[in-house]
């Protein structure tokens, strides 16, 4: 099993829930929940968070960022279409790190990795 916290975790399009620990284990989501005090075993992965039950081809979002400073993350992600998360399917946890947190906005240094 594999626990990893960050700024912000996206859910969906209208659920992003900040500062979060998520489980996962055999590409499963377990659960998530609030990170309130350090916890042994816990990742920290600076940024934002995603999950999807959606392989995504990491090299296209990767290409699409390099025209998307400024953009919001949500609005960045509608575009492809990727919030369903069906039950009992895998899932795949991405990280967008050096993003604006206050905005939840792209920057020229965002980068975009799968977990």
């Amino acid at each position: 099993m594999r626990r990893i916290a960050s700024h912000f975790l996206i859910l969906s399009s209208r659920e992003v829930l900040k500062k979060q620990v998520i489980e996962i284990a055999d590409h499963k989501l377990i659960r998530y929940f609030p990170l309130e005090e350090e916890i042994e075993s816990v990742q920290w992965m600076p940024g934002v968070l995603f999950i999807t039950s959606q392989k995504i081809k990491s090299e296209k979002i990767r290409a699409e960022l390099e025209n998307a400073e400024g953009e919001g993350i949500l609005y960045f992600l509608n575009r492809f279409n990727l919030f369903a998360i069906k039950e009992d399917t895998d899932i795949y946890l991405y990280l967008f790190n050096a993003v604006d947190l206050n905005d939840l906005k792209i920057t020229k240094e965002t980068s975009f990795t799968e977990l």
